[in-house]
């Protein structure tokens, strides 16, 4: 399932702001076979257009999978937050990547400092989909995802390598239909629909019963296997931790390659400009006072 007529094509970035990025290049190129792509230094401007200047002059790396994909997991520096516990706040909650066996990345796993938070398990009783949970270095929630069933006519995309690229990303906030409509009108994205059922990682992350149901809705981008998950959090959650003018800590923002940045009814931090070689970009905050950065090639 796509939306040939969605305003967002496909996930292009996900931003992690971390305390150190070394840990994350070290974890990410040893234990998840990804390759530096990128690194440097986080210009004035670009760190005006995330809303967050004290970024700026912060090292960052661009790590990519190694089939190639050239979609993206960037770590930022960024000042400790010690009060920050994943999976508890609004904002941009997990990184979906793609695997072609979930079970041989588990056992590749074994003795990784990846800190495990869910084995593998059926999405559903029944489904072919197959996920893990772990915490990464900058407190990122990564789900490990593969299909065990008719991959050909599904509708995640198909993984060239044991691990492959991003394909979802998970956005936590207090109103969910609220946060459906926003993205929904706003991006014109294929609705996948609505879903009810425990979620162990959240629930033991959020000192709820085991047996409490997550209401979340699945959005979809024009390019296949491009999505976006909208999960339901309970408002005593609130907003991220951190300072104000950097990025937060966890998974900072999303970046998606749009169509266009004209037409758009969001309120651009400041007006696009060609912040990277060959795209056009600009980045709003969202109803969950998620940072989206929004791509598009020149």
């Amino acid at each position: 399932m796509t939306a040939a007529n969605s305003r967002l094509k496909r996930v292009k970035t996900a931003t992690i702001g971390a305390p150190d990025i070394t840990p994350v290049e070290d974890q990410y190129t040893t234990w998840l076979d990804y390759e530096v792509a990128e690194r440097g230094i986080v210009p004035e401007a670009l760190a005006a257009s995330w809303g967050a200047a004290a970024s700026a002059g912060r090292r960052y790396i661009m790590l990519g999978p190694n089939s190639g994909e050239d979609v993206f997991i960037r770590a930022v520096e960024i000042d400790p937050v010690p009060n920050f516990k994943t999976l508890t706040s609004h904002g941009w909650a997990a990184i979906e990547i793609i695997v072609s066996d979930v079970e041989v990345v588990m056992k590749k796993l074994e003795g990784a400092p990846f800190r495990v938070i869910g084995w593998p398990r059926a999405l559903t009783g029944g489904s072919p989909i197959r996920a893990m949970q772990v915490v990464g270095p900058g407190e990122e929630v990564l789900y490990l995802t593969g299909n065990t069933g008719d991959r050909a006519n599904s509708n995640h995309p198909e993984p060239k390598t044991l691990i492959d690229r991003v394909f979802i990303m998970v956005l936590a906030g207090p109103d969910l239909p609220a946060l459906k409509k926003f993205y929904l009108e706003t991006f014109r994205l294929g609705d996948q629909g609505d879903l009810s059922f425990p979620v162990g990682v959240l629930s033991h992350a959020q000192g709820l019963p085991a047996d409490h149901n997550y209401d979340l809705s699945v959005l979809v981008a024009s390019e296949r296997g491009n999505k976006l998950e909208l999960d339901q959090y309970e408002p005593k959650f609130g907003a991220r931790p951190g300072p104000a003018d950097q990025l937060p800590p966890g998974i900072a923002m999303t970046t998606f390659e749009a169509d266009s940045l004209g037409n758009l009814n969001v309120d651009f931090i400041t007006p696009p400009a060609p912040h990277y070689d060959g795209y056009m970009a600009g980045t709003f905050i969202g109803p969950a006072g998620e940072r989206t950065e929004l791509v598009v090639k020149k």
